[in-house]
């Protein structure tokens, strides 16, 4: 791409229309701020003006963002992309897993034998693995043979269902609840009992983000 047309594209970027989408997509992809700007090497002052439309953006720094959210540059910069991706949901192929396969999996993420097929959001599908339920702990909630869908490197919120390792404990899912800096973590299902755990030095894999309760096979 020449320089004139790296120059044109970033002078014709509409700041209002970059601004909308930017929000949109941190919505999407549930990361704020400061979490973009660490991850991308952007200002988190020159975020936060481009999320209020102010500021002149780079090519290099529409180019992060374009690179971090998976899409190109005149996505970035096109008018209604949040209309356009509000329901857009792709395909992937991911890691399935079973329980007994999770620990090599968590240490080495291309270490899978089976993937499942399963529409996602427009975020990168190397973020996501599925976990097949071997036993009725979550039942009637989630029974035997129920996939969960997880997502890694997202916020959590209070009342998410995580993955949740434990010391050197297998891990397993937990409700977690969170009270300022402390997690309190409960079991799925009530029928297990109301027991709480306050512990904020476990490992959090990731969160279900979608269930697909008996599956076959």
């Amino acid at each position: 791409m020449s320089s004139d047309i790296n120059k044109k594209i970033t002078e014709d970027a509409d700041l209002e229309i970059l601004a909308s989408n930017l929000r949109s997509l941190m919505n999407k992809f549930n990361i704020d701020s400061s979490e973009l700007s660490k991850k991308t090497g952007i200002a988190l002052t020159t975020l936060n003006g481009l999320k209020r439309g102010a500021g002149n953006p780079t090519l290099s720094t529409l180019n992060q963002l374009a690179n971090f959210f998976d899409i190109t540059i005149g996505q970035l910069t096109e008018n209604n992309l949040a209309a356009s991706t509000k329901d857009a949901r792709i395909i992937y192929d991911i890691p399935l897993l079973i329980f007994d396969e999770l620990s090599d999996f968590l240490v080495n993420q291309n270490k899978y034998k089976n993937t499942i097929s399963t529409q996602l959001d427009l975020w990168k599908p190397n973020k996501y693995y599925a976990i097949k339920v071997n036993n009725n702990a979550m039942s009637p909630l989630f029974e035997k043979g129920s996939i969960f869908i997880i997502a890694q490197n997202i916020h959590i919120h209070d009342g998410d269902i995580v993955l949740v390792q434990f010391d050197k404990h297998p891990p397993c899912f937990r409700k977690i609840f969170i009270e300022g800096k402390s997690y309190f973590f409960k079991p799925v299902s009530e029928l297990i009992g109301g027991n709480v755990v306050k512990d904020n030095n476990c490992t959090i894999h990731g969160i279900v983000i979608k269930a697909i309760q008996h599956f076959h096979g």
